[in-house]
């Protein structure tokens, strides 16, 4: 009896281990996280940010030196947020336009065929002043299917959709499989980050925040 009930302990015990490993495979899969983070170091951030300041802002070199990297962003700066994305350079950084403050930089995947976007499905990254929308839950989307491979591609965790006349422009997640293209023309026209970056992201953006996209610096 007692080797009945060791049995019996020993394979519930082989049962759950092997439902949360299907539960944990099946969540990576389904909503294609990719984990890992492509962070901007901090002197490259602060080139970049500088560069932005003198030439779309107009300020003069002077202003520009004092470009200051700040770590931890307090809840009252949130509003001031700006997004800059440098198509030429794949990175999207967060600034604020007002106290001259670089809050973090990360490595992205813009479209795949460069220049501005002038029609649905040319696979380019729109270009110009635009505003946050909306914040989506975007755990729940699956994938979709890449035009020019057929390769399956995961959304991630959330959706920050940009407010343009283009429907379905956002910054979203990229998966496991295809986080060699962050750093690359890649997307479909959206902004592609690798998950850890993603959520950083995500707890700096707000609803109507600033998002500039540029072709180059």
């Amino acid at each position: 009896m007692k080797r009945f009930k060791l049995n019996m302990k020993l394979n519930s015990g082989r049962l759950s281990f092997v439902l949360v490993s299907v539960i944990l495979v099946f969540s990576v899969f389904y909503t294609g996280s990719a984990y890992g983070s492509f962070r901007i170091d901090e002197e490259r951030l602060l080139q970049i940010a500088r560069r932005y300041f003198s030439t779309q802002l107009h300020l003069h070199s002077d202003d520009s030196v004092a470009v200051r990297f700040v770590r931890d962003v307090k809840a009252d700066k949130l509003k001031k947020i700006s997004w800059v994305c440098v198509k030429e350079d794949h990175v999207l950084i967060a600034v604020s336009e007002i106290d001259k403050e670089v809050y973090g930089g990360w490595s992205v995947a813009t479209g795949r065929n460069p220049g501005q976007k002038t029609r649905v499905g040319d696979l380019r990254t729109p270009e110009g002043v635009f505003r946050i929308k909306s914040i989506e839950d975007a755990s729940y989307w699956g994938f979709y299917e890449d035009k020019a491979t057929g390769q399956l591609i995961g959304y991630g965790p959330y959706f920050i959709r940009l407010e343009t006349k283009w429907k379905g422009i956002g910054i979203h997640e990229t998966d496991e499989g295809h986080l060699h293209e962050i750093g690359t023309n890649a997307s479909h026209g959206c902004i592609r980050m690798a998950n850890d970056d993603l959520l950083e992201v995500v707890r700096m953006a707000k609803v109507g925040q600033k998002v500039v996209i540029l072709p180059s610096l």
